[in-house]
């Protein structure tokens, strides 16, 4: 595969690991009152916030694992059952995200905590990143797919701040309908995750 075409298949992979559409409207609910300035300051530190968290996560994961003496098949497995109940809850949910309405003040207090983890990238998306890490060896695959990594948490960010544009664009509704079209594709590499887990550890020596 071509560097590009595999750049772009990994950004993907990603930018749907990090359930855009869900943020999107956990955003909108928590920001419908806030100005316009203040909420881009919140959509940056959100993104920021996401990339250091999975970045850390998909660099140090092999160190983590070994600390605790868990293999990579036991914990893609795992991952992929978790990743699997985070796709299935996106497709079954019926309800929309409570909307509160927090001091404009406070909000950036949301940005770390509970916005960029673990609402974008939770414990299942941080799984699927610790496994990839280690899957990927050297140095060079490694930069690589961290600069896939960063990308997809800035197209967050981007997409945070287009927030009302998007509303308007797409309503509301459309925005839930794709939140569930995200746990479709979660829910396929969950499937993978776990199926190749599993085989690797009944055939493991």
């Amino acid at each position: 595969m071509f560097p590009l075409a595999r750049f772009l298949a990994l950004y993907l992979k990603f930018f749907f690991l990090l359930t855009p559409f869900f943020v999107l409207g956990v955003f909108l609910s928590l920001t419908e009152e806030a100005e316009d300035a203040l909420r881009n300051k919140l959509a940056v530190k959100i993104s920021l916030g996401a990339a250091v968290t999975t970045l850390l996560i998909f660099l140090l994961g092999a160190q983590l694992m070994l600390l605790f003496d868990i293999t990579v098949d036991a914990f893609r497995a795992g991952s992929g059952v978790l990743l699997l109940l985070t796709a299935v809850s996106l497709v079954l949910e019926k309800k929309k995200p409570a909307r509160h309405h927090p001091d404009p003040a406070r909000l950036m207090d949301l940005a770390v905590v509970p916005m960029a983890t673990p609402i974008t990238a939770g414990p299942a998306t941080l799984g699927a990143l610790m496994v990839m890490g280690t899957s990927t060896p050297s140095l060079a695959e490694k930069a690589f797919t961290s600069l896939a990594i960063l990308l997809a948490c800035l197209s967050i960010g981007a997409m945070l701040m287009a927030s009302r544009k998007i509303q308007r664009l797409l309503g509301g509704d459309n925005i839930a309908i794709l939140s569930k079209v995200t746990g479709l594709v979660l829910s396929a590499m969950a499937a993978q995750m776990i199926v190749t887990g599993v085989k690797n550890l009944w055939f493991a020596p």
